[in-house]
């Protein structure tokens, strides 16, 4: 069953550079947390601990995207994962409201600012079904699960072989859509992330309405939060806590949403904490307390509890 307001945890502690942070993505080297989020070309931090000191060390791409989709554009949501023995940073160029946005990867052997070669614009093409941004990457064995998409039919999924990764994206053919939210009170469904635990496949995604600022907020309700779908199979169909189909009928089970002086929290990956081996959800959220411009988006983590089958956020 999801959880509701009066049962959300506030978030774990964060030191050092927590704030000024959208769309985290974070992987572990070596003895190290090293943390990409969206603008100033992908902002890299690193901390010896998912609660920091987190220090930001530079861009990810020091000369920009090669890519270029429209004047003024950004660089948004990179997602980071280790395929082989080569790090890819898949990321999204794209503006505020525009539909054909661009999808690029760079890759690196250790993870440092400087060492990332730009490949520019992986290929895929342009549909009025769904928009170009918010990629994430599944090791699946020797199999990588791709999976895109914002707005429109909301989120796509395309699956390769881990051998010529970026290859395998360019040749792809249709992707499939996974997750459909037609609700008028979802809005949209964005910003998905899969995550595989006790052989199911999770994927939890963004849902409302993001980065409005008074007084112009979201209906309460309607504001940014995190849902999850299940599926025994990493293509689907997923469903969630219900039954419902998350393609189909609307499904999604709410795993984080506003409480106390957490506003809107989105943007979310998951992954294993490596001191404790506890399943960890991160994402990005606005302190009412603080502000709710741009730059007062803050990192937050929380562990969460699978024992029900479904991520409990604890």
């Amino acid at each position: 069953m999801p959880q509701s307001a009066t049962t959300f945890p506030n978030p774990e502690p964060c030191t050092g550079n927590c704030s000024w942070i959208h769309d985290p993505s974070v992987i572990r080297k070596d003895e190290l947390y090293y943390r990409f989020s969206t603008s100033g070309n992908i902002a890299i931090a690193t901390a010896p601990k998912l609660s920091g000191p987190w220090e930001y060390k530079g861009p990810l791409l020091d000369n920009g995207t090669s890519i270029h989709v429209i004047d003024g554009q950004d660089v948004w949501a990179p997602d980071v994962s280790k395929v082989g023995e080569l790090y890819y940073a898949f990321y999204a160029v794209s503006h505020m409201g525009l539909q054909n946005s661009s999808i690029g990867v760079a890759t690196s052997q250790t993870l440092e600012p400087g060492s990332w070669t730009d490949h520019g614009s992986i290929g895929l093409p342009l549909s009025q079904d769904y928009n170009l941004i918010d990629p994430n990457v599944l090791v699946d064995g020797d199999a990588v699960i791709f999976s895109f998409g914002s707005y429109w039919d909301d989120i796509f999924q395309i699956q390769v072989s881990a051998n010529g990764l970026i290859e395998g994206l360019v040749d792809a053919g249709p992707a499939d859509n996974i997750i459909n939210n037609r609700s008028s009170t979802l809005t949209v469904a964005e910003g998905s992330f899969q995550f595989k635990w006790d052989n199911f496949y999770f994927v939890f995604f963004s849902v409302g309405w993001c980065c409005n600022e008074p007084p112009n907020l979201a209906l309460k309700g309607e504001e940014y939060r995190i849902m999850a779908c299940r599926s025994d199979n990493a293509a689907g169909p997923f469903v969630d806590s219900d039954g419902k189909s998350c393609l189909d009928d609307n499904g999604g089970t709410l795993v984080l949403g506003s409480h106390d002086d957490v506003y809107a929290p989105g943007g979310q990956g998951a992954m294993v904490e490596y001191e404790s081996g506890h399943p960890v959800l991160y994402y990005h959220y606005v302190k009412p307390s603080v502000g709710y411009a741009a730059h007062q988006f803050f990192f937050g983590y929380n562990y969460l509890d699978f024992s029900t089958g479904w991520p409990i956020v604890v």
